[in-house]
């Protein structure tokens, strides 16, 4: 009767085996789908304020200097998209002069920085000079 016992267990022991061994080629993982964006690329946003270090109109670009000193330079490019305002009205490009002040908005494109919107700040005007009042 042990003999019998030991010989079913080492008979379910080899078909386990050979069943598992089945089982773990059949399993194979599924390829993962490529991920697709939930929503169209949209590209990427910034906005800026300094002054003007250069303006080519053959290129259609501004160089301005930001942060601390000026020390940090960026090159806007300059569509027909763009919209230019110099003191509260509608300019272009020929409008914006070296050493103005200006606050930006722009679009990373095809690692372009396309301006949308310029403005030119008026300069900061000093406080006029108070009179003096008359001595007695």
């Amino acid at each position: 009767m042990w003999r019998s016992a030991k010989l079913s267990m080492a008979c379910s022991i080899i078909v386990l085996v050979a069943a598992g061994s089945v089982w773990a080629q059949v399993q194979r993982p599924m390829p993962t789908p490529p991920i697709a964006p939930a929503h169209p690329a949209t590209p990427a946003a910034g906005s800026l304020e300094g002054q003007v270090k250069t303006v080519d109109l053959t290129e259609g670009t501004v160089r301005v200097a930001t942060g601390w000193f000026g020390l940090l330079r960026r090159t806007l490019s300059v569509t027909s998209d763009t919209q230019v305002q110099v003191d509260g009205r509608q300019g272009s490009l020929m409008d914006v002069s070296e050493g103005a002040q200006v606050k930006a908005s722009y679009e990373v494109r095809d690692g372009k920085n396309i301006a949308t919107h310029i403005a030119v700040t008026p300069p900061a005007q000093a406080p006029a000079p108070a009179a003096k009042a008359p001595q007695q």
